[in-house]
């Protein structure tokens, strides 16, 4: 029996796992231990990773709709083949944005910037993924407010701080192992949960905030508000780190608690409770997830909870800081790397510099890069409606069941005269719509590197080996690549691990720069 050390790839906590395999088969699945994320433990969820490879009888070849209607087998290099003739077809007719992508947080880095390196650099086709519809909101509010996106904190956190303010988040569902790392905490830290909601994460608090829907702005302006009349702010590190604060401060200046009772539910009382909470402590940590980042005015909101942390001096001291929990096992990789709403590495596409680094990263001649960021997701389905987008790649998701209007997209799918979808199963409401289905391996059988909330990079490593005909996600890009003809632009990316060394190239001089992380040192190791 053979032990495989891998990486979690349900949520972004990013556990390890240690698979115990025999004759190809996964006869255990048991936590890492002594691994910094989990420490041998995981929720049910990871336990049970090794359903992704059940004995669902998925096809191996990929499944083409005939002229009847019915999918049929075909090969996997007439596959690319009609993939390639298609795609270059409708960019001749209606151009180049006429075919789109839609991908995911699921996929490893070095898939989403394959994806992003064909379908943004070489066709020149806009391309989004589901992560914009989690975390876009944060992202702006990390851009704005601290010029890149990048979550200023570590899981160790959980552990140091004496004063944790969870707000729209409910860790002990949608986060057990973060929960767990409270629990952990030896400074018997004051709990408070800021939720329209009495979640399971509120029940465990010592206090529960239960906050009128939509007005969390309203509470965190007022208790800034508050916070700045009593002078319990750190005008030192005001001083030395932030801009405009004296404009923040008459922005907020309205929002009094003679008001706030009406507005937020929460009495003058309980506000002034909870600064002077934020007050006393040594270590506060303010976290929050999706009831912040996809609700009303998130963005303002993200910010408004970062302003927080800045002007008490509660960020970049262990047990502090302003933190997004992510919500996919990669919207981090997928946020710095997959080429669609910012550069490789996380740079702006009309920054001279940086065309000028990633041209030389990727080895491809600046003309060829994108020069703007990527239509939105909900823009190219709306583009599939009006007729402007002829033919959609749909990767690892199932937008029929989790875009918000599951109707329109039904619609848009009519539009399209080419829709393929990539996936592991076969039977997704998606697939039934779709003219191609590429048949892609779990990630059990991939080889990559994952990037968590606290921005740890862990390698995937092959727990099962692949049986013949059986692709990965990367597998198939790297085909369609070749079918378009990419040639010399594919040279650089011919395995995962070359993949992962040319967007290291890209980190470059970055604040997410890791120049100096080598593939090897990322397997059995701590990340």
């Amino acid at each position: 029996m053979k032990k495989v050390q891998s990486t979690c790839n349900y949520c972004s906590i990013a556990c390890n796992i240690d698979f115990n395999i025999e004759d190809n088969e996964i006869v255990s699945v048991v936590p890492t231990q002594g691994y910094p994320v989990n420490n041998g433990f995981c929720c049910i969820k990871g336990l049970n990773l090794d359903k992704q490879n059940t004995k669902y009888p998925n096809p191996v070849y990929p499944l083409v709709r005939g002229k009847d209607g019915e999918m049929e087998q075909i090969s996997w290099d007439e596959a690319f083949k009609v993939m390639a003739s298609k795609i270059k077809e409708l960019q001749d007719k209606y151009g180049r944005e006429s075919v789109a992508f839609i991908s995911t947080g699921q996929l490893t880095t070095e898939e989403m910037a394959l994806l992003g390196h064909i379908g943004r650099n070489y066709l020149g086709m806009n391309g989004d993924g589901n992560t914009r519809l989690c975390m876009a909101t944060s992202v702006v509010a990390h851009k704005q407010s601290y010029g890149f996106d990048a979550p200023p904190y570590t899981f160790d956190d959980l552990e140091l701080s004496d004063t944790l303010i969870f707000i729209g988040a409910n860790p002990v569902v949608a986060h057990p192992i973060l929960w767990t790392r409270v629990r952990n905490n030896k400074n018997n830290p004051k709990i408070i949960v800021i939720d329209p909601r009495q979640s399971e994460t509120a029940i465990r608090a010592d206090e529960w905030i239960d906050i009128k829907p939509k007005a969390d702005l309203r509470l965190l302006y007022t208790l800034a508000n508050y916070l700045i009349e009593k002078d319990w702010i750190d005008k030192d590190y005001i001083e030395k780190y932030t801009e405009d604060f004296e404009g923040f401060k008459e922005h907020v200046k309205k929002y009094t608690l003679d008001e706030v009772e009406e507005k937020t539910g929460i009495s003058k009382g309980r506000v002034e409770k909870l600064a002077e909470t934020i007050h006393k402590g040594k270590r506060v940590s303010f976290w929050w997830t999706m009831g912040v980042n996809q609700s009303y005015q998130a963005v303002r909101t993200a910010q408004a909870i970062i302003n927080l942390a800045i002007m008490t001096g509660n960020i970049g001291r262990p047990g502090t800081g302003a933190n997004s929990i992510t919500g996919q096992c990669n919207a981090m990789g997928s946020r710095l790397f997959s080429n669609t709403t910012g550069f490789y590495g996380g740079g702006d596409y009309d920054d001279e510099n940086r065309r000028e680094e990633i041209s030389k990263a990727l080895d491809m001649p600046e003309e060829m890069l994108p020069t703007k960021p990527t239509i939105p997701y909900d823009q190219i389905i709306e583009r599939c409606i009006t007729g402007e987008i002829k033919g959609l790649w749909i990767v690892a998701t199932n937008p029929i069941v989790s875009w918000t209007n599951s109707r329109k997209f039904r619609e848009a799918t009519e539009h399209l005269e080419f829709f393929v979808v990539q996936d592991i199963y076969d039977n997704t409401e998606s697939v039934k719509m779709c003219h191609l289905l590429l048949p892609s391996q779990s990630g059990l059988k991939k080889e990559g590197v994952l990037i968590n909330s606290e921005r740890r990079l862990s390698r995937v490593v092959p727990a099962l080996r692949k049986e013949e005909n059986e692709y990965t996600d990367y597998d198939i890009f790297l085909g369609v690549g070749k079918a378009l003809g990419m040639g010399k632009y594919l040279d650089k990316w011919k395995t995962p691990e070359d993949a992962f060394n040319t967007i290291r190239e890209c980190t470059k001089g970055m604040p997410c720069d890791f120049t100096g992380i080598e593939y090897d040192m990322l397997k059995d190791g701590d990340g």
